[in-house]
């Protein structure tokens, strides 16, 4: 082989060995952009209120949860208010402000001119919290003619960096760089975990300031160029050591020119510098060839199917925790079978965060959930107190605190089969006997609610542990008839449960204020639901008949002994 076609051969794979680099990046990039005109879209749509915090707040969360690399979504109004959700090592948090400074008013004002999206420049973000260098994508939205706002994710240089440390460790003796401008690093994986001279007034260091000496003396030399392509080469030379440091200059991700690069070391031969650096490419031949070869196999035809296949087979066993967003691809069918699919992926969280997976599994094996009367059991649950509680804590104290009382008592009624039906404020309701018939349902109800006393006294001893005052907390049940099946309005509907049962038990689980106002838990059972139960009726105390508020007739009621201290002492002697 003639020294130019070798010469051409290793500009192909340097070429090449960029290009993956570069796509790699870019697959960060490219999911954010999806993200915000998603977003966009629903409320031109009008599918998406922005003036509806809490909307907002669900829809900005799901959609967070699917691009871990951003750090911070928010919502710009056009009057400057801010809402919007971050993203750290304690979980997702949303937080409210308004825009502070001139240039974020600029900004905002060229979006809505724009009217398409734009990254815009680094600026440094001095909140401790993340203290560090960012980039925004800025995504307008409007609402007909109307301005609605502008959406921003933004992305810290540091999470870049990472992603760049990761592509290191899988490419031994590499180091992935992205540069802004010429003298200016954006992303290198020695800032992975931030870098000490960054402030509002240096966003990002010098070359010369990173501590990478062969990046340090880029442009001390003079480029080895290949005909027509972008790709510049140089050999770097600290000491007896050298490098081949590969550039490209690349647009669309930032006001300045990105310039993205990789470090090659290079063994110190006795051959002129053309045949060094030659010598360097070959070296880098070797480890692009593992990556084409894989990349060009697996990943463009034999990977993209399989991972589908996977995926497919996970959405089919409601199995969400188990699904990843595809890659994209260079083939357009693949690519727009990929995206489709992450589109769907969003939909598919959620929608699983307002439909039970059991109302799911029911219509995939009936095929719908007709209107029914049905004898059901019902369970209302309800915080004592609560709202004198919520003054007293924040915003994010409070939801965190709903959040562990929801997930404990949800995980009790679903161990038993039962169909949580809302969350009404600090009040569960749930059922049992629909969808599915459940000849036990009083019984499965009985173990749940038992289970919940457990569950809270535990929970309420570890409060105290931390000082904190513990829940006190009201369970009603009872049993009935009641229509079951898909309610509510053409279009959107949710399948529920109507009836006079429900008002009974809603009425029982009140009936707790004056039953035991004093203690932490109290469950109250209709004379119905013990009529039901085939099991554990030893222990339940008749407290006699009792007028609910709002009826007539009077009401069997028992109760279950649930003090704190027996429920604790049952749960040590089961252990």
């Amino acid at each position: 082989m003639s020294a130019g076609a070798t010469r051409e051969l290793l500009a192909q794979s340097a070429h090449l060995g960029l290009d993956a680099v570069q796509t790699k990046i870019g697959s960060r990039f490219a999911p954010v952009e999806d993200q915000l005109a998603f977003l966009a879209k629903e409320v031109g749509a009008g599918r998406l209120d922005p003036t509806d915090t809490l909307a907002l707040e669900r829809v900005m969360t799901g959609a967070l949860a699917a691009t871990p690399q951003v750090r911070v979504l928010s919502f710009v109004k056009p009057n400057g208010e801010i809402f919007g959700v971050t993203q750290g090592p304690k979980g997702v948090f949303s937080f409210a402000d308004t825009i502070r400074t001139d240039n974020e008013r600029t900004e905002i004002d060229e979006a809505r001119r724009r009217g398409k999206a734009e990254w815009g420049p680094v600026y440094f973000v001095p909140d401790p919290a993340i203290r560090t260098s960012v980039t925004n994508l800025q995504q307008p939205a409007t609402a007909g003619d109307q301005f609605s706002g502008v959406f921003r994710a933004t992305i810290t240089v540091d999470a870049i960096s990472d992603f760049l440390r990761q592509i290191a460790v899988s490419n031994p003796g590499t180091t992935p760089f992205v540069l802004y401008g010429r003298d200016q690093v954006l992303a290198h994986p020695m800032m992975a975990s931030g870098h000490p001279l960054l402030s509002a007034e240096h966003r990002l260091p010098k070359l010369s300031e990173l501590g990478d000496p062969f990046l340090a003396a880029l442009w001390d030399g003079e480029p080895e160029t290949f005909h027509d392509s972008a790709l510049e080469a140089r050999v770097v030379e600290v000491g007896d050591k050298g490098r081949v440091i590969l550039t490209r200059e690349i647009s669309g991700y930032a006001p300045a020119p990105l310039i993205v690069g990789v470090e090659v070391p290079i063994e110190s031969l006795e051959k002129p510098i053309s045949d060094l650096l030659r010598a360097g490419v070959a070296g880098l031949v070797v480890l692009l060839a593992a990556i084409v070869i894989a990349w060009v196999v697996s990943r463009l035809i034999v990977r993209p199917v399989t991972s589908m296949a996977r995926e497919v087979r996970a959405v089919g066993m409601l199995d969400f925790a188990a699904l990843h967003p595809l890659p994209g691809s260079l083939f357009t069918e693949l690519n727009e079978q990929a995206r489709a699919y992450n589109t769907m992926l969003t939909g598919l969280r959620w929608l699983e965060t307002y439909v039970p997976k059991k109302l799911v599994r029911h219509l995939l094996g009936s095929g719908d959930l007709v209107s029914t009367q049905r004898t059901v059991t019902i369970m209302f649950t309800d915080v004592v107190d609560f709202t004198a509680t919520a003054e007293k804590t924040t915003a994010a104290e409070v939801a965190a605190l709903l959040n562990r009382h929801f997930d404990l008592l949800g995980q009790c009624i679903e161990d038993e089969g039962g169909t949580i039906d809302k969350f009404i404020g600090d009040c569960v309701m749930a059922f049992w006997g629909a969808p599915d018939d459940q000849p036990d349902h009083a019984d499965r109800a009985m173990r749940a609610a038992r289970a919940i006393a457990l569950a809270v006294a535990k929970d309420n001893a570890d409060r105290r542990r931390q000082g904190l005052a513990p829940l006190r907390v009201r369970i009603g049940v009872h049993s009935g008839p009641v229509v079951s099946g898909n309610i509510g309005m053409s279009g959107r509907s949710a399948y529920t449960i109507v009836g006079d049962a429900v008002n009974v038990c809603n009425r029982i689980e009140q009936l707790g204020k004056s039953v035991a106002p004093s203690e932490e838990i109290v469950v109250l059972l209709s004379g119905e639901t013990v009529d039901f139960l085939t099991e554990g009726r030893s222990d339940l105390a008749p407290l006699g008949k009792h007028c609910l508020s709002g009826r007539t007739k009077q009401t069997e009621i028992y109760r279950l002994p649930t003090t704190a201290p027996r429920v604790l002492s049952d749960a040590q002697r089961s252990r």
